[in-house]
């Protein structure tokens, strides 16, 4: 028996030898149309490698194998399914270095978050599942109704019982569509639910950051994932996403990523009433109440305002201070970021936050910047006087760091003094900048946070445990924290409203999610 301590992934250690390409049904190939795609070092704005340009054939390839192997993966026992998810968490576990330096080198976070913060939640992802179904996954439902029915004669009915329950079987194929802000960790909060539950797949991660999920497809054959259970292509939306989300053998489709896109997704999927799961983007406000523990609140917001470069759905970027503490939490804010945030290197393990993921992002992000000191909106940098690795601040809050000058790296920024219609204000930025405006009343803040298109997260902060719950209560939002942000239980549901999407995932949601629910009603004679 194939155990974890003799097997191995035999992963690189250099990006020199890091050579991306598609994992359909258990074997590595370059794509059909032999394109590929430069991918550029976030710090450096430098080319490291290339990924393929996937197009139609290979995802019509990898669907192919997807389906092939349902009909076996879905009936393979419950036991077996979960070995194999034991094995795949700890391979992540012994390859977790590696895994997380070279997460930090494509999307651009710290060394130190992506190696020991996000590569336990992906192990921990299949350990979840793997327990999940090993417990008995999905409660069935089972009723039993007294009735009366006509065997034999419409004038003489007869007293009877039927028994009814639920199964739940695998959907299918599904579609996995993953974001690049958390490349490797929203790989697996999708692929742990979706192979437990026995469906197969074929995964679509972005394009922008990729490195890692290659790297899983050596961890998912090494853990003994059978042919064509997982496949990977690589490629652009419209170049393989889009085919995938069309494909008429995929039954479900998760996606995570911005609401644009999503919608584009939806529309696609309608026609042929595929399952679709949206987790979209965010607009998330956090309350301020004058009661409430201010050192404390002061040192979230800022970690929920620039954890990774802001590049985070559920990132606070509009902040609501009621007016008896405003001027005094607005300048805390800004003495406490610019004495503990270091912006650099992302290799860096003093560095709090690196760059953001590409030319194209920075240029929006400095875009919302520009237009709001365009609409005369107060703009601060608040760059590290002590960060010696910053050389320079350009007008729109672009940063020069030394050994870096061509990486994508912005200055945390803070907005006040802006309307509250503001696009600043009202769409999702996904960058280092956050707003902060004052509010008088409990009304009012609820008021200012529900209004937006979006309804993905919120945080309340006050001492009142009254106000906290009523307030929390009556904000629009999927997922409302009270005193904290961040604290993330698995097991309950996830998911937003609105602009900010249609699904609940995690847990017992997941598994839901990626299989069929069956009714079996039967008559009991006498």
């Amino acid at each position: 028996m194939t155990t974890t301590a003799t097997i191995s992934a035999n992963l690189p250690t250099d990006i020199k030898d890091v050579h991306i390409q598609n994992y359909i049904n258990g074997e590595w190939a370059p794509p059909t149309n032999g394109l590929f795609l430069d991918k550029y070092n976030p710090a450096t704005g430098q080319v490291i490698l290339q990924i393929p340009d996937s197009a139609s054939a290979d995802v019509d390839s990898a669907v192919k194998a997807a389906k092939a192997a349902f009909p076996l993966w879905s009936k393979t026992p419950v036991s077996e399914r979960a070995a194999i998810l034991l094995r795949i968490a700890d391979l992540i576990d012994e390859n977790s270095s590696i895994l997380g330096t070279f997460e930090s080198l494509d999307q651009g976070k710290p060394v130190f978050s992506a190696i020991h913060f996000e590569m336990p939640m992906c192990a921990a992802s299949f350990r979840q599942f793997a327990k999940l179904i090993t417990d008995g996954g999905i409660k069935e439902s089972e009723s039993r109704l007294e009735s009366m029915i006509t065997p034999t004669s419409i004038t003489q009915p007869k007293a009877s019982i039927t028994e009814s329950v639920t199964q739940h079987i695998a959907a299918g194929v599904a579609g996995l569509i993953t974001p690049w802000n958390f490349p490797l960790p929203m790989v697996c909060f999708k692929l742990a639910p979706c192979i437990a539950a026995g469906s197969t797949c074929v995964v679509k991660p972005t394009e922008l950051s990729s490195i890692t999920s290659f790297l899983l497809s050596h961890i998912l054959h090494a853990a003994g994932v059978p042919k064509g259970v997982v496949n990977i292509i690589f490629g652009s939306g419209l170049g393989a996403g889009e085919p995938l989300v069309k494909h008429k053998d995929v039954k479900l489709i998760s996606f995570t990523g911005g609401s644009a896109t999503g919608a584009r997704i939806g529309a696609l999927a309608s026609g042929q009433f595929k399952r679709v799961s949206l987790e979209l983007g965010g607009k998330n406000p956090a309350m301020f109440f004058d009661d409430c523990n201010i050192d404390h609140a002061v040192t979230t917001s800022i970690r929920g305002a620039y954890t990774n470069q802001g590049e985070v759905c559920l990132c606070a970027s509009r902040q609501y201070v009621q007016h008896g503490i405003y001027e005094k939490f607005v300048e805390m804010f800004r003495q406490k970021v610019r004495s503990d945030i270091f912006v650099g290197n992302p290799l860096d393990p003093r560095t709090f936050y690196g760059p953001v993921i590409s030319q194209q992002h920075m240029d929006k992000v400095l875009g919302y910047i520009r237009l709001a000191q365009e609409e005369s909106a107060t703009v601060e940098f608040l760059v590290n006087p002590n960060d010696i690795a910053v050389k320079g601040v350009s007008s729109d809050g672009r940063l020069t760091i030394e050994g870096h000058e061509g990486g994508y790296f912005i200055a945390p920024t803070l907005i006040t003094n802006i309307k509250q219609s503001s696009r600043v204000m009202q769409e999702e930025i996904f960058g280092p900048v956050v707003c902060i405006l004052p509010f008088g009343t409990e009304e009012e803040a609820v008021e200012l946070a529900n209004d937006t298109e979006y309804g993905l997260s919120a945080s309340v902060w006050t001492l009142d445990h009254d106000k906290l719950d009523r307030v929390m209560r009556q904000i629009n939002a999927g997922l409302v924290w009270g005193n904290n942000w961040l604290n993330m239980d698995q097991d309950m549901p996830f998911g937003g409203m609105g602009c900010s999407g249609n699904c609940r995932e995690n847990g017992k949601y997941s598994l839901e999610f990626y299989t069929e629910v069956k009714t079996l009603s039967r008559h009991v004679f006498d």
